[in-house]
């Protein structure tokens, strides 16, 4: 079946996001343990908060130990950065107009907070403006590998699964949920180092590999024009 619908991951894929990621900013500024770390992650992307004080009221229940003035400082802190940290990868805009121009239907299937998404429609205005469709884990409430999320999305898609495809850089939080669904597979390995592991697994045929696999954006254009 032809491609109808592409869906990207946001973070290292269409945009990058920053050298670390909200929860590991927060782990170093409260000095959380790594339970507290989790659960200040899973808070983050699955709350629909649109200000740093609604965020506040959410962590300083969940971090008993720390002053809530503290908590109020650091959220305020890594908000303004997390805004500001978000810059288009290079080779997105292109490729995302091409693909739009091919007659697809494009969209986001990402784990992110306000603050991050709040970047990416300000600092990459041409990507947002091509998108028909945006998941995010914030306002949906539920965070990859999550098969809520990816059911949502292919469900207001309005196609079959296997006429969808997700674009990712992580095969456990994009690939694997979007297979068991039934969408096709692209990784994008700008981060081979990450997943190590789950390399190793595909080689030695303990998980399916993906549909395709690129080491960048510039090369995904010529599978849809050899698909279309």
């Amino acid at each position: 079946m032809n491609a109808q619908v592409v869906f990207f991951d946001i973070g290292n894929t269409l945009a990058a996001t920053g050298n670390q990621s909200a929860r590991r900013q927060f782990a170093g500024r409260l000095q959380l343990t790594e339970k507290e770390t989790r659960a200040v992650g899973r808070l983050i992307m699955t709350h629909p908060a649109k200000s740093p004080e609604e965020i506040v009221t959410t962590l300083v229940p969940a971090l008993p130990r720390h002053r809530s003035q503290q908590i109020r400082t650091a959220v305020n802190d890594i908000w303004k950065q997390q805004t500001a940290a978000v810059q288009e990868i290079p080779g997105a805009r292109g490729l995302l107009q091409e693909l739009k121009h091919m007659g697809l239907n494009l969209g986001v299937i990402s784990n992110t907070w306000h603050p991050s998404y709040e970047g990416f429609r300000l600092n990459c205005p041409h990507l947002t403006k091509l998108l028909d469709f945006s998941f995010l884990s914030y306002r949906e409430g539920w965070k990859k590998p999550s098969q809520e999320l990816f059911e949502a999305a292919v469900r207001k898609a309005g196609c079959p699964a296997e006429a969808c495809w997700m674009v990712g850089d992580s095969y456990e939080l994009d690939l694997e949920p979007a297979r068991i669904l039934g969408m096709r597979t692209l990784w994008v390995l700008c981060r081979p180092e990450c997943e190590r592991p789950l390399l190793a697994e595909i080689l030695r045929g303990e998980k399916p590999g993906p549909d395709w696999a690129v080491q960048e954006l510039g090369e995904i254009l010529p599978l849809f024009q050899n698909l279309s």
